[in-house]
């Protein structure tokens, strides 16, 4: 499987950093070369003729160099030809480029949300950031600024009537929608439509119509459905505040977050499993997709890992699950679709049961177990784990930010910072948003860094998540 455009995406900008660091030191060499050849032309076209010297020897082997290093720098600035990449509005700003930064390789197009917006065919008036849209539907038709107190009615009008008790709301409170692209989402946007403007045909041919409009009030949450939105920005904004969070852009953050985890880390990992598992075929080291597949025991892949030191790397992702053909499955489709879209925070796949890790589990363990190889340790050390992800009894007051696994069925974290546990309350959201809290925990240091390894492009890259 090619990688996605997000992956193209993510690796021309590395590239473009890289290029741009590249020509920039380039200048300095060359300008460095050309002051030195011309001292040592100008000495060597003083001489007096007929006199020679080891020093004009010495000389003109310095100007040959010099000469070599000028040309040399000079074609390294020559840009080469890429394949011409489509980059939105709102991808540019994502990935932190300006417009001096992008050359003739990207294309800017119209983003996503323009052509959804565009779209429409009833004319409505769409949020224009990214970070208005959610991925539930429940929060992306509420209102942004908070309701209003109910205010007292007649027993008569508190009673609820049947002309609303199947409005399109309450048939979508059953179950959250997933939309994996834009296709998807256009769908339910026309099929909710066709059922509003269904239902309000029926109730205006009623005799409903001739009844006092009714009187809107604020609807008792369902006592299921409740603890599955506790960890909205509602519910706990001081939590927010308490770290210089905005909650209004939550929703935004949990995007960036689910890309970020797509991108670098699931995507990659899904792609190193397969690059390692055909370099084991190849060498008759095991069957073909054994490792794919999870059929090969830890111990096998220890002893193979000497051999083939591409599969070293990715032991630490698989080891602590007794069932690695579900978690190298899981994984696998977790990585497909962009931004998580098929995670489950309480359950897994189609084949999940409770003697295998939920979704949460799984996604803090591959989150934690890249870090762990990008932060300075080495030596076999799990410096991310070992300091930064703790059981709730084991975690120690006052050390650093730290994930602490509060249960495990439901999956439940919360932060600990210095003396305090900042808990962003249960549901689907509560790892998702607790990251996000410990990001922004970890940002406070001055510079931004965990493990003497930088937060920003220049490191981690993970600042923009949080709109530093």
């Amino acid at each position: 499987m090619s990688p996605s455009s997000n992956s193209k995406l993510v690796q021309r900008t590395i590239d473009l950093n890289y290029i741009n660091k590249k020509r920039s030191n380039s200048i300095k060499w060359i300008i460095l070369n050309a002051v030195f050849l011309l001292i040592f032309a100008y000495d060597l076209s003083c001489k007096c003729p007929g006199y020679t010297s080891m020093l004009h020897y010495v000389e003109l082997v310095c100007s040959g160099i010099l000469a070599a290093n000028l040309i040399q720098y000079a074609l390294s600035m020559i840009p080469k030809r890429a394949t011409k990449l489509p980059l939105s509005r709102d991808q540019q700003k994502l990935l932190g480029l300006s417009s001096a930064d992008l050359d003739s390789s990207f294309i800017l197009t119209q983003s996503e949300c323009s052509r959804i917006r565009a779209s429409d065919s009833d004319g409505e008036k769409w949020p224009t950031s990214d970070a208005d849209l959610s991925l539930s539907p429940r929060t992306w038709r509420a209102s942004a600024s908070p309701p209003s107190p109910p205010s007292p009615t007649s027993p008569s009008r508190r009673a609820p009537s049947p002309a609303h008790s199947h409005s399109p709301s309450s048939l979508d409170a059953v179950g959250d929608h997933f939309f994996a692209d834009r296709g998807s989402l256009a769908d339910y946007l026309r099929h909710y439509e066709e059922r509003a403007r269904a239902e309000s045909a029926g109730e205006g041919a009623g005799p409903a119509r001739a009844a006092p409009p009714p009187v809107y009030q604020l609807a008792s949450p369902d006592a299921g459905l409740g603890k599955l939105e506790e960890s909205s920005p509602q519910g706990s904004p001081q939590v927010w505040w308490r770290l210089d969070l905005d909650p209004q852009r939550l929703t935004q953050w949990n995007l960036n977050l689910r890309l970020w985890i797509h991108v670098t880390i699931l995507e990659r990992l899904v792609h190193e499993i397969r690059s390692t598992d055909e370099e084991l075929a190849r060498l008759a080291l095991c069957e073909a997709g054994a490792l794919r597949g999870g059929r090969v025991p830890p111990a096998r892949l220890r002893a193979l890992a000497l051999h083939v030191p591409a599969l070293a790397p990715l032991l630490p992702f698989l080891e602590p699950f007794p069932d690695q053909s579900y978690v190298v499955r899981r994984i696998a489709e977790l990585a497909q679709g962009g931004c998580l879209s098929g995670y489950r925070w309480d359950r897994g796949g189609s084949d999940w049961d409770a003697s295998k890790p939920t979704d949460a589990e799984l996604v803090l363990h591959v989150f934690a177990t890249y870090l762990d190889g990008q932060l300075a340790g080495g030596g076999g050390a799990r410096p991310f784990s070992a300091e930064h992800v703790r059981e709730a009894g084991a975690a120690r007051r006052g050390g650093p930010p730290a994930v602490v696994r509060v249960s495990a069925r439901p999956p439940h974290y919360a932060l600990a910072l210095g003396e305090e546990t900042l808990d962003v309350g249960r549901g689907r959201n509560n790892l998702l948003h607790t990251l996000l809290l410990f990001l922004a925990a970890a940002a406070r240091s001055d510079p931004p860094a965990l493990a003497r390894t930088h937060l920003g492009r220049a490191g981690l890259n993970m600042l923009w998540i949080i709109g530093r």
